[in-house]
Formats: structure tokens, sequence, C-alpha cells
């Protein structure tokens, strides 16, 4: 494949043989490759962990391992590893014949060769200025003072809610203990002012005891003169307690007419019997009254679909209604009801009652 070709009057010193044919072909990419990968691993140390210029020197930085070790890999052992003795790197003609190519435009002259090195060695430059080279130290200095003081500021936050916190609970017990101390203070003007009143019945009770010897003895002869007076009024009342109870036992005894008691007792009777008669009607005109108003419905609806003049149904459907709330202002309910209301429900009761007969003949006589 790819190597040392001989030269008819240039002897071989040495001579690659398979695999060594391989992997020197891809030498020239795989060590550019394996370089950029490690100044970019290597730089992305010095920045910071969230940036993206790091994260994105990180990834091209294992591409370019991971690619390098690949075609070094597949080139020497990929006979080996996927497939018989015989099937070897070159066997694979799509990849040989895009590496052969690239290989004899890259190093098919001395021109090219040496413009390829330029490149690489360029490319390798501007890394080593833009990559390699460190950062400025004041620069480092300041990132690192920055990350020192966001760690400071997120302790320091840490440190005021710890202090804000505290500072509540403080604020809750002070309040606290200013409501007790309003409490005590209060009790004790309760106190105080329950000891200078207690001061001032001492007070008044020592006058009394010292103005007592001299009055006590007018305040005794007073109290025996009215005990003296008491005893009199209790006597004289016992004395016209005695009269009078003299003067009722001496008194007969008022006869008993029994004629007269016999005579209530029949008139107690017949009024009982009377009044019980009355309730009874009165039960029975209340359902009386209740089926003439239901007919009095059914009379309206009889009215109307009689042939009669039609002034007179307007005529008899009023003066139906009007009965209607007659009836309706005499049912009372039985609470409400005296002697006086039983008897006129009876009486409305049964005026009502011809007064609808005289209108459904009427009613029959015109049909």
């Amino acid at each position: 494949m790819v190597g040392i070709s001989p030269i008819s009057d240039i002897g071989v010193c040495a001579d690659f043989e398979f695999p060594m044919s391989d992997i020197v072909a891809v030498v020239p990419y795989v060590l550019p490759l394996l370089f950029l990968g490690t100044i970019f691993l290597l730089y992305q140390r010095y920045l910071r962990r969230d940036e993206l210029r790091r994260n994105a020197l990180v990834f091209f930085g294992i591409v370019f391992y991971v690619t390098a070790f690949l075609m070094l890999l597949y080139t020497g052992f990929g006979a080996v590893w996927w497939g018989p003795d015989e099937l070897t790197f070159g066997s694979w003609w799509f990849l040989i014949g895009l590496l052969q190519a690239v290989t004899d435009i890259i190093f098919g002259s001395v021109l090219t060769s040496m413009v390829y090195l330029i490149i690489v060695v360029a490319v390798m430059g501007i890394a080593a200025r833009y990559v390699i080279a460190p950062p400025d130290p004041d620069f480092v200095g300041l990132q690192e003072e920055l990350k020192n003081a966001q760690e400071s500021l997120k302790q320091a936050e840490e440190l005021v809610q710890q202090l804000e916190a505290e500072k509540k609970q403080l604020t809750e017990q002070f309040a606290q203990r200013e409501e007790n101390l309003a409490e005590l203070q209060s009790e004790l003007e309760s106190l105080k002012s329950r000891v200078e009143s207690a001061e001032a019945e001492k007070l008044a009770l020592a006058k009394q005891l010292e103005e007592a010897p001299a009055v006590s003895a007018e305040r005794e002869q007073e109290l025996l003169n009215q005990i003296a007076k008491k005893d009199d009024v209790i006597q004289s009342l016992q004395s016209e307690i005695d009269d009078l109870r003299l003067v009722v036992e001496s008194k007969p005894e008022a006869a008993v007419d029994t004629e007269r008691v016999s005579q209530l007792e029949s008139e107690l009777k017949t009024a009982k019997a009377t009044v019980a008669d009355v309730a009874r009607r009165a039960e029975t005109a209340t359902e009386v009254s209740d089926s003439v108003i239901s007919d009095l419905a059914e009379l309206i609806s009889t009215i109307e679909g009689s042939g009669l003049d039609p002034s007179a149904k307007i005529a008899l459907t009023s003066l139906v209604k009007s009965l209607g709330r007659a009836m309706g202002r005499v049912s009372r309910p039985d609470d409400e009801k005296g002697p006086d209301t039983r008897v006129e429900m009876i009486g409305a009761v049964m005026m009502v009652h011809e007064i609808v007969d005289g209108i459904k003949k009427l009613v029959r006589s015109s049909k």
C-alpha cells in the first residue's frame, strides 16, 4: 500500500510491513488531532465550569481523542478484532481509496507536503497563542476572587436568613413578654387599688372604734326603747287576735240550701249538653262548609257551560264567588272558634246550601 518504494540504484535499509505501513499512513492525521485534543483539555481547566467556551473545548477535545484512537486501532487491529485474518484494513476499498487519495494529494509532491506542514504548524501556533498560553494572572486572580466572593455572598445570605429567623423569634418573644408585662401591670394596679381601699376601710373602722365608747351608752338606750315599743305593739296585736277568735267561734254556721244546689247542678248539665250539641253541629257544619266550597268551584264551571244569558252568567258567577269568600271568612280554625262563631257558621252553611240548590235548579232548567 503506502510505503517507501524501492529504487533500483538506492538500497532500501528499512521497510514497513503490515500493519506498520497502514499505521504510518494515518499518523499525519492522528498527531494533529491528539495535539488539539490535548491542548483543549488542558486549557479548559482555567475556565469556569458554567462557561459555554469551556464546555465546547471539552467536547471537541474528547471528539479529537476518540477519532484519533479509533483511526489508529482500526488501522492496526481491524482484521484481528472483527473479521478473519485475511480481512485487512486495505480490504475496505472505500476507506482505503479515500485515505489513498488524501495521502496522494498531500504527500504526492514536496510542495504540497510543505504546505501541509506549514498549515499544521500555523494551526498549532495559533492554538498555542490563544489556547495553550495561560490567561492573565490578574484575570485569573479576579476570577478566583469573584468565586470566593460568590461563595462568601452565599454564606452571608444563609447567615442573614438565620439572623432573620432569630430576629423574628426574638420579636415574637418580646411581644409576648410585653403582653405579659402589661397584664402584670394591670394586676399590680388592681392590687394597689384594693390595698388602698382596704387601708381606707381600716382607717374608717379604727375611727369607729375610737368613737364607739362615747356613743355606746346612748345607742344601747335607744335600742332598749325600740324593743319596748315593739313588745307593746305585739301585745296589742295578740289581744286583737284573741278577740277575733272569740267572735268567730261564737258565730253560728250558715245553713246550706240543698234545693238551690240541685237546681244549679241540673242547669249546669243542661248547659253542658247544649254546648256539646253545638260543638257537634259545628263540626258537621265545618265538613259541610268544605264540601260546599268545593261545590262552589264546580258550580262556577257549570254556570259558564250552561245556556244562560251572558249577563246572567256574570251575575251568578259573581254571586257564587262572593258566597265562597263569605264561607272562607266564616270558616276559622278550631282554636279561634267560640260558641257564637259556631252558631253563625251553622246558619251560614244552611243559607249557602239553600242558595246553591236554587242556582243548580236554575242552571238545570236553562239546559
